[in-house]
């Protein structure tokens, strides 16, 4: 048989345990204004949450937004099913993480080197070898301007030349001489802008033209030409002529300081050799003019502008539109194509 004692010490410790298990279930909440809630949530909704108190009253229902930021992490801690903590989240503010630190950025002090004291100005530029080496290529390119432009302006080589050797001021050579007019004669002994391209004539026909009645070699007549400057070719009759040698016309010669050469210049004087298929007058003619940038021959103006035309030339059996600008014209000749 138990004795009486031992069923009071089992009976104080049972109460004992209830009180601590209810003591530990509930906890301690805070509300928004501080009022501080002991009891155990048993309801959790999306409209709030219901706590029990430790004497078993049910408090009303309490909004989440009522409670504090700490309150909401606890019941979310307490929170049982899944849906619990859905209802909790959207309440709980993410605390701001804490941003990484920055590594310190050492600035060092930057040494400013020294500033020259010597050598200083124009004179600088001769005591560097990269110096030196840009003066040579400057005063090499300046003589070999000043050497085109005596050969495009039919100037005298040593005076162009000699002036442009001059340090410093002989930049002032190429422009003045390159502003002058174009000679018109040439200068003995310096070399001659060449012809670039010549009219390769075709090859001779078998057909010859006849003599005019009474024109004979000895009477002195001379072969006319048109209004274009264009005419006949007349040969000499005689008996002891067996391959008579024709006799071309006289090229008719238009030169610069008798003539000024521009646009109406070309279209009254040279209107026959405007036409794609040329007329009989114009047919064994050609048109040769000398310019500053050398000698051009052609059969046809093929454009004209205010300022420049376009000669058709002959090259390698291919025909090529020269331009050639007014301003440089020095002579313009119309001449038999045989006619060297």
């Amino acid at each position: 048989m138990q004795h009486p004692y031992m069923r009071r010490v089992g009976l104080f410790l049972f109460c004992l345990l209830a009180f601590v298990s209810i003591t530990a279930s509930a906890g301690s909440y805070t509300l928004a204004n501080d009022t501080k809630v002991e009891g155990d949530p048993i309801s959790i909704t999306e409209n709030g949450v219901v706590f029990q108190l430790a004497d078993g009253t049910d408090l009303a229902r309490i909004p989440f937004d009522k409670l504090t930021q700490d309150s909401l992490r606890a019941l979310l801690a307490r929170a049982t099913t899944a849906r619990e903590k859905e209802f909790l989240e959207p309440f709980i503010e993410e605390l701001p993480q804490e941003r990484a630190q920055r590594k310190e950025i050492i600035v060092k002090p930057i040494q400013i080197p020294d500033r020259p004291t010597t050598h200083l100005g124009m004179t600088a530029i001769f005591a560097s070898p990269v110096g030196l080496t840009i003066l040579l290529i400057l005063y090499g390119a300046n003589l070999f301007a000043a050497y085109e432009v005596a050969i495009y302006r039919r100037q005298p080589l040593p005076t162009v030349c000699g002036l442009a050797a001059v340090p410093l001021l002989g930049v002032l050579s190429p422009i003045i001489f390159l502003a002058m007019p174009t000679r018109t004669e040439a200068i003995e002994g310096q070399e001659e802008p060449q012809t670039r391209f010549r009219v390769t004539p075709p090859p001779a026909s078998d057909t010859e033209v006849l003599p005019e009645e009474g024109a004979g070699a000895g009477s002195g007549e001379r072969p006319s030409l048109t209004a274009q400057g264009t005419g006949a070719a007349r040969q000499p009759a005689g008996p002891l002529a067996q391959n008579p040698a024709p006799v071309l016309p006289e090229p008719i010669v238009f030169r610069r300081g008798d003539f000024s050469f521009n646009r109406r210049f070309f279209e009254t004087k040279l209107a026959g050799f405007f036409r794609v298929v040329p007329s009989e007058a114009e047919k064994d003619m050609v048109i040769h003019i000398k310019s500053g940038r050398g000698d051009f021959t052609g059969r046809r103006i093929t454009r004209i502008t205010p300022a420049e035309l376009y000669l058709q030339v002959f090259h390698d059996n291919a025909t090529a539109d020269e331009m050639i600008p007014f301003v440089e014209v020095l002579e313009v000749q119309i001449r038999h194509k045989d006619l060297e």
